[in-house]
């Protein structure tokens, strides 16, 4: 398993952006938006649950 973390201390950098894009790359994939005041990879994957 590969895992990528994409941090930034700042907001509005594409942290969700970017993780969306390498995201829809690979086959097999766990997702999570740990975004404290806006969490919104959900809204850009459309993950199944």
């Amino acid at each position: 398993m590969k895992e990528l973390v994409v941090i930034s201390g700042k907001g509005g950098t594409g942290k969700t952006s970017l993780l969306a894009a390498f995201a829809s790359l690979a086959n097999n994939k766990a997702l999570c938006d740990a975004d404290m005041d806006a969490a919104d990879l959900h809204l850009i994957m459309d993950p199944r649950i």
